[in-house]
């Protein structure tokens, strides 16, 4: 079985440390679990099955961008050759279509 390597970009410890600092206001102890959590899950499951995420289509890309489900969460990501990139890590609550427009639309 072929291992693939995680690779959180600068903008997904940005979101990371966003999400981190929001559970904080109730919790300081579940930010820090829950983000390990989340990278944890990410780099388990990712590692493995690099195309375990469903085509993300909701904005036109020149790559091929993925997004995989954890819990209220929503984290984007590609592939390339053995890498995968984590690139963002949304609360699924959130109009991810606008964010990503107001960024620019970053994954084109």
């Amino acid at each position: 079985m072929k291992i693939h390597k995680i690779v959180l970009t600068e903008s997904a410890d940005q979101c990371l440390l966003n999400i981190a600092e929001y559970i904080a206001l109730d919790s300081p102890v579940r930010a820090e679990t829950f983000i390990e959590e989340i990278v944890e899950s990410l780099t388990g499951t990712l590692s493995v099955f690099p195309l375990a995420g469903k085509v993300y289509e909701e904005m036109e890309a020149k790559i091929e961008i993925r997004s995989l489900p954890y819990k209220n969460y929503v984290s984007f990501y590609r592939v390339r050759n053995d890498v995968v990139e984590i690139l963002f890590i949304f609360n699924s609550a959130q109009n991810i279509k606008n964010i990503l427009a107001s960024m620019g639309n970053p994954l084109t």
